[in-house]
């Protein structure tokens, strides 16, 4: 009999959780009074994997598209003294410069996970709130014929509204270097 009322239990768990599906997309999916975060919407993960994809495909109008006029790009290069390029105009101009000067010939981005989260309370580093989306994934890349994988996570922070305003980017850039011989931030450096 305890066999039987647990799996109607489950089962009844199951069926209610495939059925309000739809509702989920729009309200947090689980919420812990007094915590500081919850998991958002899955929305903010679909429409930061989209951005994503257009970066990888060097479509920038459109990547530009979902990002706020007032974007900032964080490069991995330390902690709390980073490279960071404001604006969405110079965000974009640098990423069409780079594409140019580095001798990239492809990008992708695959086994992408994306985790969206709600922070209530400000955080440490970024003074933030609201929506961050925490994505782990690899990006191959081509740089004059010649392959290069890395590992990568990046957060992303969504506006009010719902556009990307901050990009914080972690890999290391050390394969990167070995194959175009160039240091990514020195070319940053130099445009500033």
């Amino acid at each position: 009999m305890r066999k039987i009322t647990f799996c109607a239990v489950v089962l009844s768990l199951f069926y209610l959780s495939c059925n309000n599906k739809n509702s989920e997309a729009e309200e947090p999916v689980v919420s812990v009074t007094g915590s500081n975060y919850e998991v958002a919407s899955e929305k903010f993960a679909e429409m930061n994997e989209k951005a994503m994809t257009h970066l990888a495909n060097f479509e920038y109008d459109e990547w530009s598209n979902m990002l706020a006029d007032d974007v900032e790009y964080y490069f991995p290069d330390g902690d709390a003294d980073r490279t960071i390029i404001k604006g969405k105009d110079e965000v974009v101009n640098w990423w069409k410069n780079w594409r140019k000067t580095s001798g990239i010939d492809s990008m992708e981005f695959v086994d992408l996970v994306t985790i969206p989260v709600k922070a209530n309370q400000e955080l440490n580093y970024s003074g933030l709130t609201g929506v961050i989306t925490i994505t782990y994934f690899s990006n191959h890349m081509n740089f004059n014929g010649q392959p290069v994988n890395i590992r990568s996570n990046s957060a992303s922070h969504f506006n009010q509204d719902s556009l990307i305003d901050r990009i914080y980017t972690y890999y290391d850039r050390t394969p990167i270097l070995e194959t175009v011989d160039n240091n990514i931030l020195e070319i940053v450096a130099k445009r500033e």
